[in-house]
């Protein structure tokens, strides 16, 4: 299932207090900007000593028809806890999961895909055509799995309930190697709640939209819950 985002210009106020972050702010006066454009200034945030900000910057950008302000308070220590990961985070894949190769042998049904490592320049790995089934799977498309990597797992409900699909590839993650869908098929998009990550891949990233764009999740290995992607995730990449 496709997903649509409608692009709404948004200005976030902050107070900073670090060097270095400025705040973009209309400008009332300054260059002459063309109709339809407003003038757009950066500010320093104040020194210490000072009491104005420097202007560090000045540009025309479009006056759009709909901006939203909205002024962000930080979460309290209280909040932060409510909603931080868990400590699935430490979780290390070879030091909990191991190095894992084929044959795919689960008695519930459930797909098996075959990945490449995603090849450099490139953000996503090269798939083959899923084969589904119940019981052993020991080839893809003519690929033995038995000399092949497990990569990772995705389940239908958080805590590694209901297997959906196994992932297998031709090398264990490394700093070189890693490995990512860009776009789940409509029968899995949407669909995964929880995951574990195999054969030296320590992080699981989660996106909400395909390629890798949109809200993330990331956790370790082992990965009982997505949370608010929970049934949201469009794409996911595999790491050291």
């Amino acid at each position: 299932m496709l997903k649509k985002v409608i692009p709404i210009l948004v200005l976030l106020i902050f107070s900073f207090s670090q060097a270095g972050a400025t705040t973009q702010v209309p400008a009332s006066h300054g260059e002459s900007c063309p109709e339809g454009y407003v003038s757009v200034v950066s500010l320093e945030p104040i020194q210490d000593g000072k009491t104005s900000s420097k202007i560090v910057g000045q540009e025309c950008r479009p006056n759009e028809e709909m901006v939203i302000i909205e002024t962000l308070e930080p979460l309290s220590p209280g909040e932060w806890e409510a909603v931080r990961p868990l400590e699935e985070w430490e979780s290390q894949g070879e030091a909990v999961n191991g190095i894992v190769h084929g044959p795919s042998d689960e008695a519930e049904y459930r797909c098996v895909v075959w990945l490449e490592p995603i090849q450099p320049g490139e953000q996503i790995s090269e798939t083959s055509e899923p084969i589904c089934a119940k019981g052993p799977i020991e080839t893809i498309n003519g690929v033995s799995l038995e000399s092949n990597f497990l990569i990772a797992k995705f389940y239908n409900r958080t805590n590694d309930a209901s297997l959906l699909i196994e992932y297998y590839g031709a090398q264990a993650c490394s700093s070189q190697i890693s490995y990512g869908v860009g776009d789940l098929p409509d029968d899995l998009d949407n669909k995964f709640a929880s995951g574990q990550a195999f054969s030296n891949c320590d992080h699981i990233d989660v996106y909400d939209f395909n390629y890798h764009t949109g809200a993330t999740y990331s956790c370790g290995a082992n990965c009982p819950s997505f949370y608010a992607l929970n049934d949201a995730v469009s794409s996911w990449r595999a790491s050291d």
